[in-house]
């Protein structure tokens, strides 16, 4: 079957066995399938449509390149290769799934929903804006000011683990690069760790 795929020319019988597994969607946990696509284009296209159905916070990462290559075009040519977006734009309530492992726990394909965004030194404290009323940077007692760099901002994401659990955490950025056995970086990309709701193949 696979192989009629890569083809192009399915037979009446694949065809119905691939219609036989047709059925409604269990979203449960809140999860929406993912979307799998040949092409990072149509991924991003995916992307930006669900993105626009949210009217929420959104924040915007713009990637950190680096790495001895100065040649322009071998230079993005490479780092087309990296899962990692140049640019993610990101909003509370958006579906997002991990495309690095974190720990044992929290795996590439790891899916999850952005709860907030939150500067990294403030989060898990009194200062944390757990509860989304604006307050980030004032603590629950006082609601004093405090000086927060607000481009610091960084997503929380709520992740569904197995036996139907949940499990919060805050998604930082990671380096991918190019690097030879010699130890000099080519090309490199600091973005943060996940990629949302549609999936490009690597191929």
């Amino acid at each position: 079957m696979l192989n009629e795929m890569r083809f192009g020319r399915l037979s009446q019988e694949s065809i119905a066995r691939f219609k036989s597994l047709s059925r409604p969607i269990n979203d449960s946990d809140g999860l929406g399938a993912t979307e799998l696509f040949p092409r990072r284009d149509d991924v991003e296209r995916s992307n930006n449509g669900r993105m626009s159905h949210l009217q929420t916070e959104q924040k915007d990462f713009v990637a950190s390149d680096g790495g001895t290559i100065t040649d322009p075009g071998q230079r993005e040519k490479m780092l087309a290769n990296f899962m990692a977006p140049k640019k993610l734009v990101l909003r509370v309530g958006a579906q997002v799934m991990l495309i690095k492992n974190m720990d044992e726990m929290l795996v590439n394909g790891s899916m999850g929903k952005i709860l907030r965004f939150v500067d990294p030194a403030l989060y898990g404290t009194d200062y944390d804006d757990v509860d989304g009323s604006g307050n980030a940077g004032k603590p629950k007692s006082e609601r004093k000011k405090t000086a927060t760099t607000k481009d610091m901002f960084m997503p929380v994401v709520e992740f569904s683990v197995p036996n139907r659990g949940r499990r919060e955490a805050l998604i930082m950025t990671e380096t991918w690069k190019v690097e030879l056995p010699s130890g000099e970086v080519q090309v490199s990309r600091t973005q943060v760790w996940y990629l949302f709701f549609g999936l490009c193949p690597r191929t």
